[in-house]
């Protein structure tokens, strides 16, 4: 979710921005992980839902924004306060 706000911040999406709708996405994904849990009585791994949840929300959005390309290809920046250590 952090790297959908750098995103936000580098390619100004015009549409909808990538970190509200990966919000939204995190809450729905990890509905359905407990909403699977009550059902089968049997712990779920949450990124079971909360990984396609999220990577197929920012794709969609991704693509209503015209940035798939963009976005594909984004590469959040070192901090330039690191130190090689020798």
């Amino acid at each position: 979710m952090s790297l959908m706000t750098k995103a936000d911040e580098v390619l100004q999406p015009k549409n909808i921005p990538y970190f509200n709708v990966a919000v939204v996405a995190y809450a729905i994904g990890l509905a359905a992980c407990f909403t699977a849990n009550e059902i089968y009585h049997n712990g779920q791994p949450a990124l079971l839902y909360l990984d396609p949840a999220l990577v197929g929300s920012t794709l969609l959005v991704a693509n209503i924004n015209g940035q798939v390309s963009d976005l594909w290809a984004f590469k959040e920046e070192e901090n330039e306060d690191k130190e090689k250590v020798a």
